[in-house]
């Protein structure tokens, strides 16, 4: 096989941004120790806390109301989601960096 060019590598690196390393669905209740770019409700849901690089960012995102289904919510880039508890209802789909 031959060497990845500097291009080359920049570009896999990109696509890996938008690939991830999958995905996973969260029901109602805590989830930390994550590692996401953003997620997907499947339905109305309630987030009660939400946390981006260690830190509360519930208001900031506005996250503190109803989401409604479909809502697709994205950190910036370098940021990532690491912890999330959904309350009382709904579901989501964070995908992974």
């Amino acid at each position: 096989m031959s060497k990845l060019s500097p291009g080359e590598v920049e570009s896999l690196n990109k696509l890996r941004k938008v690939v991830g390393n999958g995905c996973k669905l969260l029901p109602v209740g805590e989830h930390a120790g994550l590692s996401g770019y953003c997620f997907v409700t499947q339905e109305d849901t309630t987030i009660s806390a939400f946390s981006v690089d260690g830190v509360d960012a519930l208001a900031a995102y506005g996250l503190d109301n109803a989401l409604k289904a479909g809502a697709y919510i994205v950190v910036p880039e370098g940021s990532t989601i690491t912890a999330l508890t959904i309350a009382t209802a709904g579901s989501v789909i964070i995908y992974n960096l």
